[in-house]
């Protein structure tokens, strides 16, 4: 069914008018419009028709929005007033907003004028409803009362800064018994005490009639010392012969819950899109070096001190390589080799490592159950955790010391409990605790914690990935990770990851070999970076193989075509112009079906190991990889020939 709108229009351009008139209809609107652009026609139109809302252009030839305002002020008639203008400066927005301007929206923006009318004409209905029971107070403040009684948001009439009374929901708010306990207190006892002065200034100018905001939010203090995000929407009535403020509260604890959710997860989307692209380019730099640097330090003889820096360079590169995969983890885009894993053992190794590692001013004590459990995890990963959560407790504590404390517990929640987590279902979890006695973390700052690059250290004493490292893997893992701070008093991390009741199977065993294992079989290797062709072929012929290189995914499919036999493997990059390697790997199969394949990438997010031994491809390798780790998957693939 159609809405009906009574819509007056001001606007010089008849075209302008029939845009919005069409946009409104387009919105489900049945319509009924009509355009003025002199003082004269619009004194006429609104003493003629009833009107919903009113949308003026700003600047007219004979006068413009802060004109019509003033004139729809004289009138004493209450209409959504909204403004529409091709261009319109801050000050004279602010100036129409002073004015009594509801909204203003710019006209490259029509697709808000919609919204924005939907909202006034809401509002508006609120208003209209907020004036009758403002009138019924006047009429009959009893009846006034049971209205208000049966409310859906708190209530509250205020003189000066205290409450003259309180309707009941407004006492459940902040969980008190009895309206009585509320009633001729200051506004003090439920707001937080950051927000105290400015709500209590609030409330008394705008009972002397000052300009103050209706509607605004302020952080509450329930009886039980919670808090609470309340929502406020405020105005000024006569009361027993008084100006006292009407206010109406709302608790908008969850639904700012939520939003502050929503933000997290758009923030760690968007990041991890940015740091795909970071790795896979990174990843084939990392390659180019890591194979070069492999290949001069063969040409060396041992002892030879240029061989021994090259061994440094090369270690410099697996961190580097290493700092990719956090990235890639902490945005969850790579795939981790989760498998039944006792953590415990893994703890008491950390902890080894922290007591050589720690000042001695630094007490550790741990608590650790022998038989807590299994999770299902990446072993590095859950030592990556605990390490950087205990480096953030050692620079918490570097000046006084402290103690450290970790332990770990097997708990069960319940449906309560993993309400406030989203990401958590009720079950059986470990939960992992680090605390500290150090310095602690400030109210203001607790939100950003997580986020990428926050850091309250100096300069060059972090990164700010730590915990946004933490968070990523444990988020990664089907956990979540909570905080508890007070400044001056310590901090605590609690990370629960989901228990399993059974290990799923054995860890897969890894082919291995003690020396670099080589070949001499044929090999088509295709990358469209030359470099990496270069060093791909030195590696290969260096490990024995017959090497034919190509630089383009069509021109390697065309020579495969011709000689099909003439290959025993095919060696591509995922990310390539004109043809990418898994369409390449599926052309290639389409003509030798048995050919062993393996796909190779510095990040993807549309392939993964799985989907590619789907897609019958042998292995699926991240770069950048060692010439040992390359020459063992080469061999595992032929080897099942």
């Amino acid at each position: 069914m159609k809405k009906p709108l009574r819509i007056l229009i001001i606007e010089d351009s008849e075209g302008d008018a029939l845009i919005i008139a069409r946009e409104l209809r387009k919105s489900g609107y049945e319509l009924a419009f009509e355009r003025v652009d002199t003082p004269e026609a619009m004194k006429e139109a609104l003493s003629r028709e009833r009107w919903d809302v009113i949308v003026s252009d700003h600047a007219m030839p004979r006068f413009n929005s802060i004109q019509a305002l003033a004139l729809l002020k004289e009138t004493g008639i209450d209409v959504p007033f909204i403004i529409l203008s091709g261009v319109i400066v801050e000050e004279v927005a602010i100036e129409a907003m002073r004015a009594g301007a509801h909204d203003y929206v710019s006209k490259d923006r029509m697709g808000r004028l919609i919204p924005a009318i939907e909202r006034e004409l809401r509002e508006a209905e609120e208003r209209r409803k907020r004036k009758r029971a403002e009138e019924a107070l006047i009429e009959s403040e009893e009846r006034y009362r049971t209205a208000i009684e049966h409310s859906n948001d708190g209530v509250a009439i205020i003189e000066s800064d205290r409450y003259l009374y309180v309707n009941q929901k407004f006492v459940e708010i902040f969980c008190y018994d009895r309206p009585e306990e509320i009633v001729g207190k200051p506004i003090s006892m439920v707001v937080h005490p950051d927000d105290r002065e400015w709500v209590s200034k609030f409330a008394v100018l705008r009972q002397k009639g000052e300009p103050v905001p209706s509607r605004y939010e302020f952080k509450g203090i329930r009886r039980d010392g919670k808090e609470v995000s309340i929502e406020v929407s405020a105005t000024t009535i006569t009361f027993r012969d008084k100006t006292v403020a009407l206010a109406y509260l709302r608790d908008v604890t969850e639904k700012r819950c939520l939003e502050i959710q929503l933000q997290r997860a758009q923030k760690m989307e968007a990041l991890g899109t940015l740091s795909g692209g970071i790795a896979h380019d990174f990843n084939n730099i990392l390659s180019a070096i890591i194979g070069f640097t492999e290949i001069a330090s063969f040409q060396l003889p041992e002892g030879n001190k240029a061989r021994d820096n090259l061994k440094k360079a090369l270690k410099a590169s697996e961190r580097a390589k290493d700092l990719i995969a956090q990235i890639l983890s902490f945005s969850r885009q790579s795939e981790q080799k989760l498998r039944p894993t006792q953590i415990v053992p893994i703890i008491r190794d950390t902890i080894k490592l922290l007591r050589a590692s720690l000042p001695t001013t630094i007490e550790i004590r741990h608590h650790i159950g022998r038989n807590a459990g299994i999770v299902e995890a990446d072993p590095i990963q859950i030592h990556q955790i605990l390490m950087n959560l205990c480096t953030n407790a050692h620079y918490a504590m570097r000046e006084k010391g402290g103690v450290l404390v970790i332990y770990l517990i097997p708990v069960e929640l319940s449906t309560d409990d993993v309400a406030a987590y989203p990401d958590l279902k009720p079950g059986s979890y470990l939960k992992l605790s680090v605390s500290d006695t150090g310095c602690g973390i400030d109210r203001s700052i607790m939100e950003r914690i997580f986020d990428p690059y926050f850091t309250t250290k100096e300069k060059g004493a972090g990164t700010g990935l730590g915990l946004f490292v933490v968070h990523g893997i444990v988020k990664s893992h089907g956990g979540t990770v909570t905080v508890e701070s007070e400044p001056g008093k310590g901090t605590t991390f609690h990370i629960y990851l989901p228990k399993m009741e059974h290990a799923k199977g054995e860890a897969e065993i890894e082919f291995c070999l003690d020396r670099i294992p080589t070949g001499h079989e044929r090999i088509l290797f295709i990358d469209d970076e030359q470099a990496l062709a270069e060093i791909g072929k030195e590696i290969l012929e260096h490990l024995g193989y017959e090497v034919v290189t190509k630089t383009s995914s069509i021109e390697a499919l065309g020579s495969f075509s011709e000689q099909p036999d003439l290959f025993d493997l095919v060696i591509t990059d995922m990310t390539m112009p004109h043809m990418t390697g898994e369409n390449l790997a599926k052309e290639i199969m389409k003509i030798r079906p048995d050919i062993p394949i393996i796909l190779c990438t510095g990040f993807s997010e549309h392939i993964t190991d799985k989907k590619a031994k789907e897609l019958g491809i042998r292995e699926f390798a991240m770069k950048p990889f060692a010439i040992h780790d390359l020459a063992k998957t080469i061999r595992k693939v032929l080897g099942k020939k």
